[in-house]
Order: structure tokens, then C-alpha cells, then sequence
């Protein structure tokens, strides 16, 4: 009964990160019709919405697939690193690859809950607030991209 509830857990702590993504999916389709008649895609320096797009649901739903998206290569690398850890033939660095692989699953929840705001910004931001979020969005896979590198120990060129 120890060894199903531990992998209920994993299976809970790696799949997760996608049902926030499915959450604001969720949001959007419930109040679609709430959501501005356009979406701002560019910005100025200064911040301000310079291009427009009218609303449609490819729009809509480009913050929950973008998440999963970003979230499944967040995954597949992980896979990759725990596929490594166990190739591996020395024991006493299992427990620090182990623990670098927990952080990076606690990122996913980081970058589902960032995916997820994004989202519904829309529905809920001025448009003026649009902009810096999809930039955290950025920040926060970027430092998901240098996480699995380090993790990896892949030396950026």
C-alpha cells in the first residue's frame, strides 16, 4: 500500500503543473465571452499595446497551450536527467541529482502557475499589465532552460 501511495504522489507531482494551464483553460472558455474584443501582441519600450488582435480563440487559448507546451519540454528534459541518474554507476551522487531533479519539479509547478496567469490576463489586466507578465513568463522558462542545463551540466557555448 506504501509503494501505490508513493507513486500516486510522483504521478500527482509530475503531472500536476498541466491542470493549472487546464484551469485557466478552463477560465477562458467559461467567460469567452467576458474577454476584451482584442488582445494586445506588441508592445512599446514604454509598455504601452501598440499591435492588436481581434479576439478569436486561437488568441484565447494561446496562454494554456504555451503552457503546456513549455511544461512538456520542461518534463522530457527531466526524463532525460533522471534516465542519466539512474545510468549512472556512482551511488553517492544519486541523492544530489535526485534533490536537482526535485527542484526542477517544483519549477514545473512554478511555470504552470506563471502559464496559467498569463492565460487570463486578458480577462483580468489592464492592458497596460499584459506586457510584464508575458515578460515573467519569458524569465521564468529562460531560468527553467538554465536549470536543466546545469542539472545536465551542459556548458552554454
Amino acid at each position: 500500500m506504501r509503494r501505490i501511495w508513493q507513486h500516486l504522489r510522483a504521478a500527482v507531482f509530475w503531472a500536476g503543473p498541466f491542470g493549472l494551464p487546464g484551469l485557466a483553460l478552463l477560465y477562458v472558455y467559461r467567460f469567452y465571452d467576458e474577454l476584451p474584443e482584442r488582445f494586445p501582441i506588441r508592445w512599446s519600450a514604454s509598455g504601452h499595446a501598440e499591435l492588436w488582435t481581434p479576439k478569436n480563440v486561437q488568441e484565447a487559448l494561446f496562454g494554456p497551450v504555451a503552457g503546456w507546451c513549455v511544461l512538456t519540454f520542461a518534463i522530457l528534459a527531466e526524463i532525460l536527467i533522471l534516465s542519466s541518474v539512474r545510468s549512472e554507476a556512482a551511488p553517492e551522487s544519486d541523492g544530489r541529482r535526485i534533490r536537482r531533479l526535485n527542484r526542477l519539479g517544483w519549477m514545473n509547478w512554478v511555470l504552470g502557475a506563471v502559464f496559467a496567469a498569463v492565460a487570463i490576463l486578458p480577462g483580468i489586466a489592464r492592458e497596460d499589465l499584459q506586457l510584464p507578465g508575458w515578460s515573467l513568463a519569458a524569465a521564468v522558462f529562460a531560468v527553467v532552460v538554465l536549470a536543466i542545463f546545469k542539472t545536465l551540466k551542459i556548458e552554454p557555448r
